[in-house]
C-alpha cells in the first residue's frame, strides 16, 4: 500500500510534539491487566510493561478519518520487533481518547468491540494476511486522537496508536451522503490508456461497465480501487478476492467495478508514478478503498485499507 508524503509529515509532527506516533510507535504489553477508565497514557503503558514481556503493536488500516460520521476503523495486530509478524484470529476491544499527550489524564470512550473478521478465502502460508480486526466509531471532534487496543482472546496485550481526525469538507476523498464521482473507469471493451486494467491473476470480472455508467443504471454499486500486483501492504489482492466472493452472490442485483491505481505496469517504480483517473478524481492517497454507492449514486459507506467478504456484504445488502 503506497503511503504519500502527508502521512510522513503527520508522523514527524507527532514525534516533534512528543505525542503517540502513528503506526503504534508506543507499545504496551501484559498478560492480564485491563485498561483503566481514567489516568494517563504513560501510566497505562508503564503498568502494562511491568506486567509482562510480550510486545505488541496495533496498526490502523486507513488514515482518512472524519468527525461527525460513521468511520470504519480497520486494525492490524502484530508482534513488535524486527519481524513484526501479524497476529491472526484474536478478538480485541478499543478505547478512543481525544488527545495524543501521553501525560494528559483521559476518560476514554469505550470499550468498543473490535472483532476478528476472517477472509472468506485466505491465502495459504503462515505469514500471508488472513483477515483483520475492525470497529465503527463516530469521532465527535477534529484533531489528534489516541486509540488504545486490547486483545480479549489469546494473550491479553495492549497497544496504542494515534490518528488525525479531519472536519467534513477537509477529507481526502468523498464521505457518506455525497454523490459519487462519475469516473469513466477502464473496461474490457474500452481500456483507455490504462494497461493492464486489472493486475489480478486471472483478471477479475469487474471491468464490464464504467463507474460512470454503473451509478446511473438504477442498481447499487460496489466500487473498489486496488492494485493486487503492486500493493505494498498485501491487502489489495485479498480485498479484491473478498469482493469477488460477494459478487458471486449479488452480480445480478448490483454493479461491481474495480479500478487500478497505476496507469501502467512501469509506474509503480517511477519517481512520480502516474495514477489512474479513479485515484486522482477521487482524491485517494492510499489503497485499497471500497465505496458502497446506492441506487441514486450516493455513497452509503466507505472502507479504507482492507475488508472481508462479510463486511462488504453487510454494507451492500441494505442497498439492494
Amino acid at each position: 500500500m503506497r503511503r504519500y508524503t502527508r502521512r510522513e509529515a503527520l508522523h514527524a509532527g507527532l514525534l516533534g510534539a512528543g505525542a503517540v506516533a502513528l503506526g503504534g510507535l508506543l507499545e504496551a504489553c501484559g498478560k492480564s491487566a485491563r485498561v483503566a477508565t481514567a489516568g494517563s497514557i504513560n501510566k497505562l503503558l508503564q503498568a502494562q510493561k511491568s506486567a509482562g514481556d510480550k510486545a505488541f503493536q496495533a496498526f490502523l488500516a486507513g488514515e482518512d478519518y472524519v468527525s461527525g460520521v460513521d468511520n470504519y476503523v480497520g486494525i492490524f495486530l502484530a508482534h513488535a520487533g524486527a519481524n513484526g509478524t501479524r497476529i491472526f484470529g484474536d478478538n480485541a476491544r478499543v478505547w478512543f481518547s481525544p488527545t495524543t499527550n501521553q501525560d494528559t489524564s483521559f476518560s476514554p470512550t469505550g470499550p468498543v468491540a473490535a472483532p476478528w473478521y476472517a477472509y472468506a478465502h485466505p491465502e495459504a502460508g503462515a505469514a500471508t494476511p488472513k483477515g483483520l480486526n475492525a470497529v465503527h466509531f463516530t469521532f465527535d471532534r477534529v484533531g489528534f486522537w489516541t486509540i488504545i487496543v486490547e486483545t480479549t482472546s489469546g494473550d491479553n496485550l495492549i497497544a496504542t496508536t494515534a490518528v488525525q481526525v479531519k472536519a467534513q469538507g477537509h477529507t481526502d476523498t468523498l464521505i457518506q451522503g455525497q454523490k459519487a464521482h462519475p469516473t469513466v473507469t477502464p473496461t474490457v471493451a474500452n481500456p483507455g490508456n490504462v494497461n493492464p486494467i486489472c493486475t489480478r491473476t486471472p483478471p477479475c470480472t469487474m471491468h464490464q461497465i464504467t463507474l460512470a455508467d454503473a451509478i446511473g443504471n438504477g442498481k447499487p454499486t460496489a466500487f473498489i480501487v486496488a492494485t493486487p500486483e503492486f500493493c505494498q501492504s498485501r491487502n489489495c489482492g485479498p480485498s479484491l478476492d473478498e469482493l469477488i466472493t460477494v459478487q458471486a452472490k449479488y452480480a445480478s442485483q448490483a454493479n461491481f467495478v474495480h479500478a487500478e491505481v497505476y496507469l501502467n505496469a512501469q509506474q509503480p517504480s517511477a519517481p512520480n508514478p502516474q495514477l489512474t483517473p479513479a485515484m486522482t478524481e477521487w482524491g485517494l492517497l492510499s489503497e485499497p478503498w471500497l465505496f458502497m454507492i446506492d441506487k441514486t449514486g450516493v455513497i452509503s459507506s466507505r472502507f479504507e485499507g482492507g475488508f472481508t467478504a462479510g463486511i462488504a456484504e453487510a454494507a451492500l445488502k441494505p442497498l439492494l
